[in-house]
């Protein structure tokens, strides 16, 4: 977890800039002249500035992208590192329309608008549109890797365009790709803060902020950001275009990236109403959440377990039924829910005739539910794992070995290991780097591992490595893990026909269907 003291501030920045962001759109909201104005897009108003904007932006997308809805729904379930108790659609394959749409519209009518206003009204300010370059293109890779060919060109046009067409998911990447490479050279700081040309975020920016750093620092720590995530996306479509997931990769790693977790991109939530969202959802965190109806994935806490991985620690509580005066055999400190259940019908070969109930399986941590607790963008790990693939496949100068030996390091810093932890457990012969076709392997599986809390990711990765193996629970509606989210409901009545078209293009589009780049 990151240092506490750093957390604080950034409690401090992000809640002043919230309350400075909150005070211009109610300014705006209060104009009656624009009461009559029905065609304005609410989320940006033309009173509303860029720094407003972005902070507004970024809360909300990391808000859902972060929030329980994926990291323990339909991404986190799906990728087994979660598993459902009550409301168990998703992990049955079997998702809600509702929940869906919500997700759909929720990125749409809000972030993405939000950003495509900043680049329209901030084109003369290159330390505005860097990052808001950056994080619309982290929007849009998340999108396009949940749904696959997606509305981008013609979307968020306002009264525009109400019907935009959907782009192909491989125009989508070039479209990312090009923004990354603009915003990592973008970034011109100066000394001369009365230039209206050379404003920056400061303490509106929610991911790195001001604390105190230097203009030239925070514009460094933007350009790093905006070159790793190129490196993940290029990565992303190493099966679908592997002479383009080159190029851009070593385009990519050519300029500077992430060098150390103190440049994991992150944001810290101030607490209060701005929380963590998963400190929002838990009923038994400090925020006063209602649902408590997901637990860690068996498939996830028995794999750590048999690889005497000591983030284990960090990953998940202790199960509640393990404090009993007198445990079973069945009350283990650490024990996971099987996937593809209906609310919690697990047969309990303890107590014949019943079934396991909550209190049988592990929360996550606490320490990823508080109400500071960072929703992470990209991490210094990951970053590393990519280099270790690229390294592999002979794309890049490096050893892949040394790259994934450091990564794992990294992860476990990340959750605060202890270093001997570390090095027993880097330090076991099924650990260390063999190689070829089963380092690659050894590196899919590690990096499922270091992903947890970035759901979207490890999902993404999961369909694109094709490992670990995971299968569908006994209630489960498809034989597979799902390839995909289905498109909403809402699609068809106000957008059919360019719906239409895409599913043409895709083929299948419910969760028993592929993304373009998930290939066999």
């Amino acid at each position: 977890m990151p240092n506490r003291n750093f957390m604080m501030t950034r409690k401090h920045i992000l809640g002043t800039s919230l309350a400075a962001a909150t005070l211009v759109a109610g300014l705006t909201a209060c104009n009656s002249d624009k009461l009559i104005s029905v065609n304005e897009n609410p989320n940006a108003p033309a009173a509303a500035s860029s720094q407003a904007l972005f902070t507004n932006a970024t809360v909300s997308m990391m808000g859902r992208l972060r929030g329980p809805g994926f990291e323990h729904g339909f991404s986190g379930v799906w990728d087994q590192h979660y598993a459902e108790t009550q409301y168990a659609e998703t992990d049955i394959n079997n998702p809600r329309n509702a929940n869906v749409e919500a997700h759909w519209t929720g990125f749409y009518v809000g972030p993405f608008q939000d950003y495509n206003q900043i680049l329209t009204q901030s084109t003369a300010n290159p330390n505005l549109i860097g990052p808001a370059l950056i994080m619309r293109a982290f929007l849009v890779e998340a999108m396009t890797d949940l749904w696959g060919d997606i509305p981008y060109t013609e979307a968020g046009k306002g009264s525009g365009t109400f019907t935009p067409k959907y782009d192909a998911q491989a125009v989508v990447y070039d479209s990312i790709f090009a923004a990354l490479t603009k915003a990592a050279g973008i970034f011109k700081p100066t000394t001369d803060v009365t230039s209206p040309n050379f404003a920056r975020y400061g303490a509106t920016d929610p991911v790195y902020g001001n604390n105190g750093e230097s203009e030239t620092v925070e514009a460094a720590k933007w350009t790093k950001l905006a070159n790793s995530l190129h490196a993940r996306a290029a990565l992303r479509i190493s099966q679908a275009d592997p002479a383009k997931s080159k190029a851009e990769l070593v385009k990519a790693l050519a300029g500077p990236v992430l060098s150390s977790n103190a440049d994991n991109a992150l944001m810290t939530w101030p607490g209060g109403t701005v929380s963590n969202p998963l400190c929002l959802n838990w009923l038994d965190s400090e925020c006063g959440g209602t649902r408590d109806d997901q637990r860690l994935s068996e498939r996830f806490i028995d794999t750590l377990k048999v690889a005497g991985d000591p983030r284990l620690f960090a990953y998940a509580d202790p199960a509640a039924a393990s404090f009993k005066a007198t445990p079973t055999a069945c009350d283990l400190t650490y024990k996971g829910m099987p996937n593809g259940h209906i609310s919690m019908n697990v047969p309990n070969p303890c107590n014949p005739g019943k079934n396991f109930g909550g209190s049988n399986y592990s929360r996550p941590t606490l320490n990823i539910r508080l109400a500071d607790s960072p929703s992470y963008i990209m991490t210094y790990s990951e970053l590393l794992f990519i280099k270790a693939e690229a390294a592999e496949r002979g794309w890049i100068a490096g050893s892949a070995a040394t790259f994934y030996a450091d990564a794992i390091k990294a992860s476990m810093e990340q959750w605060e290991v202890p270093a001997a932890d570390i090095a027993a457990y880097l330090a076991k012969p099924s650990v260390q780097y063999k190689g070829g076709a089963a380092g690659l392997t050894q590196i899919a599986y590690e990096k499922w591992v270091s992903l947890f809390n970035l759901e979207t990711e490890a999902y993404a990765e999961y369909r694109r490595l094709n490992y670990p193996v995971l299968k569908p629970g006994p209630s489960a509606l498809t034989s597979s893990i799902p390839g995909r989210v289905p498109y909403p409901d809402i699609e068809n009545s106000l957008n059919k026909e360019n719906l239409a078209a895409a599913k043409t293009a895709q083929g299948a589009t419910d969760v028993t269907g592929k993304v373009w780049w998930d290939k066999p």
